[in-house]
């Protein structure tokens, strides 16, 4: 039973240090058991991660600080009702906050902080001002007012937690407010009047093809033109065989001739010594 205002906890830590000091002392002491480093090492291993689990444990988690926007503080600004003291003070500490915070890194980036403050946070109207946008209420018409937009208008600078020196960002994307709209299927519809005349077309020439005239006027031309082919083929025939034979008529006293003499009647001897040797024939 722990004691009254005893922290458990606390006590926990205490007695995992105590018990990793006594075994160290039993392996390093004068009638210790030490052997080896890997010996004394599995030993340690586990009492020292529940020691350190232990102390974690006790140390609670940081915050996270979000960065500091100055679309955000603009808007903060404008907020403040300036008719009232302390609405007075709050905008002129806003104010002195953002201008140290942001003036730098605006003006380095080519923007005017006292502009963007005006059209953000205008200026209170006049007694004269007053008294005119009440008359115009009035009558029934409203007072104009500045079209200013913070998050389009102005620039994106964040201050990051512990940084010294605002950076730009790029403008957060616009989200949707509504479902997108559904694309419908598209239908396909048949041309009735092209498939009428298509039909039409067809059983025309049907009939044309079956009538017993018209197939026999095919038949009688692709006899014709079978027999024209026929012929053509046997006068191509007629043509070559004439043509061999004329070629054979003149070639033949040639070869008689050939046929009595030797090919050393033909050529002179000492020609024919030097090709002795190079003639794919005898002599």
């Amino acid at each position: 039973m722990a004691l009254c205002g005893a922290n458990l906890n606390f006590d926990a830590i205490t007695e995992s240090a105590g018990d990793l000091k006594t075994s160290l002392k039993s392996k390093l002491g004068g009638a210790g058991t030490f052997t080896s480093a890997s010996d004394l090492t599995s030993l340690v291993d586990g009492k020292v991660s529940a020691l350190t689990a232990q102390v974690s444990g006790l140390l609670p988690e940081l915050p996270s600080v979000p960065p500091l926007s100055f679309q955000s503080e603009l808007t903060s600004l404008a907020s403040f009702d300036r008719t009232t003291v302390t609405g007075l003070l709050d905008y002129q500490s806003k104010l002195s906050s953002i201008t140290d915070n942001f003036g730098s890194a605006l003006s380095g980036g080519g923007f005017d902080l006292d502009d963007l403050v005006s059209k953000a946070t205008p200026a209170l109207s006049s007694a004269t001002d007053a008294l005119s946008s009440a008359s115009d209420l009035l009558s029934g018409s409203l007072p104009s007012v500045p079209s200013f937009d913070v998050c389009k208008d102005c620039p994106n600078f964040e201050l990051k937690a512990g940084a010294t020196e605002a950076i730009q960002s790029a403008q957060d994307s616009v989200l949707a407010q509504a479902e997108g709209a559904l694309e419908e299927i598209a239908t396909v519809a048949t041309n009735v009047d092209f498939d009428a005349q298509i039909s039409i077309v067809t059983t025309k020439a049907n009939a044309i093809l079956s009538d017993p005239d018209v197939q026999a006027q095919i038949s009688a031309n692709i006899s014709s033109a079978s027999a024209q082919i026929s012929s053509d083929i046997e006068g191509g025939i007629t043509q070559v065989n004439e043509s061999a034979q004329s070629i054979a008529t003149e070639v033949a006293p040639v070869l008689k001739e050939l046929s009595g003499k030797s090919l050393s009647a033909k050529i002179p001897s000492n020609a024919l010594n030097k090709l002795k040797g190079k003639l794919p024939f005898g002599k």
